[in-house]
């Protein structure tokens, strides 16, 4: 960090409190009134993981196939009157059926015979829900209509409330434990009603102002046991199987429309009747959820803005840097252990403290620095390339001798036959071409946010990762590189060069940890890189002439960059000077502009790389001479199948694992 006097720095730690108080208040009073709830609420819904459903609730499922066998929907009485009498030779230990009979109908008798059993009978009751206008009301949602079993049924089973209001977003993420009837009497949720008969009493769950409850929920549709209605009714069924257990009776078909869309459950709605499973499950397992008082959320804005205004004052700059994600990780790993917990604790206003206070605090920090780097700016503007600049700019001891390890890319590019390209030119030509076609290249380079190092003869030296961080350095590099040969070919196509001369390059790319730095003597020194890991890159680039390739990568650069990119794996070979093996790979181009014939000739020519590493030489030379027809000029196909033919003659040692040694660079 650039050093302050007493005064500026006094000044600064005052600025930065301020700038985070006034972002922790501005926060918090969006927070009070409620905005982004429904933002709030889809981060939440990432907190649901799949977890284990009750192995004694049952669905018994009306689903496509019990409609095809049993006919049409709705059921005659009579056959929801089976359906329950089979369900009923099992003796659950409650039966839920999510089905109303609200008009008279034929059967009706024949139903509530078969609804009158030992065990308890939970039907339905839908409702009409007043919509609340004040979320401070405390008081249950209240009905303004109510739709019930007709009297004959309803007389001989228990009745329970169905509705599953969603939220503003569509999503059911909470259900009423209980409403109010046009009559002032409290009616339980239809899940409520079936577990208080499995557990008489059970801790009152935690509830907001309408006395709604949030769903644990276990997972997508088809979570919990389901067995379909028609095979209940076959003669073939255990009926056995659904003794002592909870059996909820409900639509699963699609064409009912009865699905809801739940955190759970977004790609696909799941059934009604598998929501009210989770609500007895969260209910019997005492798996409750509640947030965390608005209160706490108040405080967190506050401690967590002013705890970043401290650490970007009296912290190192890399640790400024990593602060916002660490606490991030930090604040969303405590989220995760107390949703274990059945607290969840506010998302999206903590997170947008810390982003927005860091964006804020850096954005303050910079107006009362630009005037000091102004002042550096102009002092060596003349004397320092622009980058250099930057990284003096942040610290100014990086003007001494010394380095830093990175992980970065290196590019090399070179002329090929340059001797023969510039015969025949006067010195004044030769200048004008390098000039063009170097101005070409480096502005390339550039472009791709890369750092010229420097030119050596007709060869360019450039690398990524360094002065400013860049996570993505190899597809940088990767993108210059197939810039400047299409740049190349164009220049070649237009006829820019003299007397009809063509260029053509090599391009090596390597990635990995190097130093980068001030290099040099006291008074004259580069910024530039240095490594194992730039002179394989230098190896790499020159090595294209013996396969014939334009530009070739290492394994350490392809493990870096996306299936964007498509390569072809040329060889693994030890370059000059070097023992240990590495694999090279051509880098081919784009993806999106390869025909698939074109990758079906790459393919080709991997699988007889294969064969010719387990030296199976007679299955790669047979590849390799249709690869050949179908790409007579490829000299990395010719060399392979010449080597193929020479060790099928002379076998290599039996401990050779495919590396080709390099004698010359």
């Amino acid at each position: 960090m650039i050093e302050f006097g007493t005064h500026k720095k006094s000044r600064l730690i005052l600025g930065s409190f301020i700038v985070s108080g006034l972002i922790a208040l501005l926060l918090a009073l969006i927070f009070w009134f409620g905005a982004f709830e429904t933002w709030e609420w889809r981060l939440e819904d990432k907190l649901f993981i799949r977890g284990e459903a009750n192995e004694d609730i049952v669905i018994v499922a009306i689903d496509d196939a019990s409609l095809q066998e049993l006919g049409r929907w709705p059921w005659d009485r009579e056959v929801m009157a089976e359906l329950i009498s089979h369900i009923g030779e099992a003796s659950p230990s409650v039966l839920g059926v999510d089905v109303n009979f609200p008009e008279p109908a034929e059967g009706d008798n024949a139903l509530a015979e078969s609804l009158t059993q030992e065990f308890p009978v939970v039907l339905p009751i839908e409702a009409v829900l007043e919509i609340p206008t004040s979320m401070k009301r405390r008081s249950p949602l209240r009905a303004l209509e109510t739709l019930s079993p007709v009297t004959a049924i309803s007389e001989v089973v228990e009745l329970g409330a169905t509705n599953t209001p969603p939220d503003a977003d569509g999503i059911v993420r909470r259900i009423p434990i209980k409403i109010i009837d046009l009559e002032n009497n409290f009616i339980k949720a239809f899940g409520a009603k079936i577990a208080s008969f499995v557990q008489e009493e059970y801790a009152a769950p935690p509830v907001d102002n309408f006395e709604q409850i949030l769903i644990n929920y276990q997972g997508p549709g088809g979570t919990f046991e389901s067995v379909s209605a028609k095979d209940v009714m076959s003669e073939e069924f255990d009926i056995n199987f659904l003794e002592n257990k909870i059996v909820l009776v409900g639509a699963t078909a699609p064409d009912l429309h009865d699905t809801w869309f739940t955190p759970t459950a977004k790609s696909e709605p799941m059934p009604g009747i598998e929501v009210h499973a989770n609500v007895v499950q969260t209910i019997l397992n005492k798996d409750f959820l509640a947030n965390a008082p608005n209160l706490l959320t108040l405080i967190l804005i506050f401690v967590l803005a002013f705890a970043l205004a401290f650490s970007s004052l009296f912290l190192k700059t890399r640790w400024n840097i990593l602060m916002p994600l660490i606490m991030i990780l930090v604040y969303l790993f405590v989220v995760v252990i107390l949703f274990d917990f059945g607290i969840i604790l506010n998302i999206l206003y903590p997170l947008l403290a810390i982003a927005i206070t860091f964006t804020s605090l850096a954005i303050y920090r910079y107006v009362n620095e630009v005037r000091e780097k102004r002042e550096i700016r102009n002092a060596f503007e003349f004397y320092l390339s622009p980058h250099v600049i930057e990284e003096v700019l942040k610290d100014p001891k990086k003007l001494t001798l010394g380095g830093r390890k990175k992980e970065m890319t290196v590019l090399f590019s070179d002329i090929r036959g340059f001797t023969s390209l510039s015969e025949g030119l006067s010195p004044e030509e030769l200048t004008h071409l390098m000039n063009k076609y170097l101005t070409a290249m480096t502005e390339i380079v550039l472009a791709k946010d890369g750092v010229l190092d420097k030119y050596i003869g007709d060869a360019l030296m450039a690398f990524w990762g360094a002065p400013l961080p860049q996570p993505m350095h190899a597809e940088r590099a990767c993108h210059a590189a197939l810039a400047m040969i299409a740049r190349l070919e164009k220049m070649n196509q237009e006829g820019v060069w003299p007397e009809g001369r063509k260029i053509n390059i090599g391009i090596g790319v390597n990635s990995g940890e190097m130093v980068v730095g001030n290099m040099g003597a006291e008074k004259r020194f580069d910024y530039t890189v240095l490594g194992d890991a730039v002179n394989l890159g230098s190896r790499v680039e020159s090595i294209n002439k013996q396969y014939g390739t334009k530009i070739i990568i290492t394994e350490f650069t392809k493990a870096e960059i996306s299936d964007e990119f498509v390569t072809r794996y040329l060889d693994k070979v030890a370059v000059k000077g070097k023992t240990e093996p590495v694999k090279i790979y051509e880098l081919v181009g784009y993806r999106k502009n390869l025909e698939l014939k074109q990758m079906d000739i790459i393919e080709l020519y991997e699988e007889a790389f294969g064969y010719y590493q387990k030296k199976k030489w007679d299955k790669a030379i047979e590849i390799l001479n249709k690869y050949t027809r179908l790409l007579p000029d490829d000299l990395a196909a010719e060399n392979l199948l010449e080597r193929c033919k020479y060790y099928k003659k002379e076998p290599p040692p039996k401990a050779w694992d495919g590396t080709w040694i390099m004698k010359t660079k």
